[in-house]
């Protein structure tokens, strides 16, 4: 009897400690809850109708944070939550694999810097069978079933190129190099396109542009790096005025004369009107650059999938405005003036 009488007491025991602890438990995640609410009130969130995402080659340039912060900046104001798929993550993604996450989310619309690959153009369409807009932007798969495209007329860019190449050369011989990215980008064989029928064309008879064309690695600054340094290693064979298509290749080729000492040899047209550039166009290092209005292809990208989804159509073409940046006009572009710089 004594022995059944301790193993009740010892099981009783048990349970009302057990039962303790589970009101204990319970009373503390209640405790815990509501601070959690009452600091999210405090914080504050918003509910948004429409989920976008943006995914770009480069996610870290600061082109695409621009145009990623008009896309944002334009989403706000027309009840959507514009994502750049991707940023700070621990891994680095490539595009095909974000496309991959965006589809099996089912987000509302993609922006996507594209390419003519055939991995791209699949994805594109799967996209598109499941219902999600797609926007490319800057770079396009002219094949692939997306709603709209966003970019710069290149042609046009490239006569925009042309011309500055006629200024540089004025009465004298010289050669040019135009930079050209490493991927399947087919909108920079149009440019380039652009700046040879343009020289051809509009250059007085008395000077002479010699084109010539060089493939830098893009994938990475340090490959970037690399692919410029070799240009700059023979002296005897630089140009005398370097074109640069992309936003990185502009800063490793100013960084190049500067570390190479050929300022005032070496003439760049730049890309892209970052903070860095500006500087060296204050500096007379570069001498022009073509800029693209970043925050408006953010804008029209947003636009663009919100008149899809609303209306069923949408433009197939939006071309973002473009302007010439010279040391003439480079002050009015600075931030806080020219002498911040």
């Amino acid at each position: 009897m004594e022995e059944d009488r301790k193993k009740f007491l010892l099981c009783a025991g048990i349970v009302l400690f057990m039962a303790i602890a589970t009101v204990g438990s319970l009373a503390f995640f209640k405790v815990q809850t509501g601070r959690m609410a009452k600091g999210m009130e405090r914080e504050g969130y918003e509910e948004y109708g429409n989920y976008y995402v943006m995914i770009v080659k480069d996610r870290g340039s600061e082109f695409w944070k621009s145009v990623y912060e008009g896309a944002r900046d334009a989403g706000a104001q027309c009840d959507t939550y514009v994502e750049l798929l991707g940023n700070n993550l621990s891994v680095a993604y490539t595009r095909e694999q974000l496309m991959e996450v965006a589809i099996s989310s089912h987000v509302d619309g993609i922006i996507v810097e594209a390419d003519e690959s055939r991995e791209m153009k699949e994805l594109i369409d799967r996209a598109a069978a499941e219902g999600i807009p797609v926007v490319t932007v800057l770079g396009d798969n002219t094949a692939a079933e997306r709603q709209s495209f966003v970019g710069v007329g290149n042609y046009n860019l490239g006569r925009e190129y042309g011309r500055q190449v006629i200024q540089l050369c004025g009465k004298n011989t010289k050669n040019v190099l135009v930079l050209m990215g490493n991927g399947q980008d087919t909108s920079q064989n149009v440019l380039y396109s652009g700046i040879q029928e343009t020289v051809e064309k509009e250059m007085p008879m008395e000077g002479k542009a010699v084109l010539d064309m060089k493939t830098v690695d893009n994938q990475s600054r340090f490959a970037a790096e690399e692919s410029i340094r070799d240009i700059f290693m023979d002296s005897g064979k630089l140009p005398d005025i370097i074109i640069c298509l992309d936003d990185l290749s502009t800063k490793c080729v100013y960084q190049a004369v500067v570390d190479y000492n050929q300022v005032g040899e070496v003439d760049v047209i730049g890309y892209y009107d970052s903070p860095s550039t500006l500087q060296a166009i204050e500096r007379q290092v570069v001498y022009s650059t073509v800029s693209i209005d970043t925050a408006q292809m953010g804008k029209y990208c947003v636009a663009a999938l919100d008149e899809y989804n609303e209306l069923g159509n949408v433009s197939e073409y939006f071309s973002v405005d473009v302007t010439v940046i010279n040391h003439q006009n480079v002050e009015k572009y600075m931030e806080g003036g020219a002498g911040d710089a």
